[in-house]
């Protein structure tokens, strides 16, 4: 279980992902955007379903670290930083996923829906732009207040 969880909160007190690239991080991030992004087509219910799992992971590798006796600074600073920008890109890519099922509810009711391909190509963009600020600030930031913590 450590192993696995390892991957979103490092267990030991280490530089987290020594050598990965500002493009290592947004390509792995943005991959998984774009993932949750193309669950349109299952009308939200996998993107529901990933969303929920993401903050599963997230809130379990938590738990675990601190059972491991890291404490709260350490979690916090190992997330916040870049976590403020990439949460909301997986939001906005959950947002993309429900917008199929919206645009139908919306013709259903006899509504215009003419924003629609307006609204994906714009948080979409948005989605890049948060992930971008993420990826720089997990690979520049984060690994320089993880090692202030040392």
């Amino acid at each position: 279980m450590g192993t696995f969880f390892s991957n979103i909160l490092p267990v030991e007190r280490q530089e987290p992902n020594v050598g990965r690239t500002i493009f290592d991080y947004f390509i792995h991030n943005v991959l998984a955007d774009v993932f949750i992004s193309f669950t349109i087509f299952t009308f939200g219910i996998f993107t529901a379903a990933l969303l929920l799992v993401n903050g599963f992971l997230v809130g379990v590798s938590i738990m675990h670290s601190l059972q491991h006796g890291n404490d709260l600074i350490y979690i916090v600073t190992a997330l916040v930083p870049h976590g403020i920008f990439e949460i909301p890109a997986m939001i906005i890519a959950g947002s993309i996923g429900f917008k199929l099922i919206d645009a139908v509810i919306a013709k259903i009711r006899g509504e215009s829906n003419s924003v629609f391909l307006k609204d994906i190509f714009t948080f979409f963009f948005l989605m890049i732009i948060l992930t971008f600020i993420a990826a720089v600030v997990e690979a520049k930031i984060t690994p320089y207040l993880m090692a202030q913590l040392s």
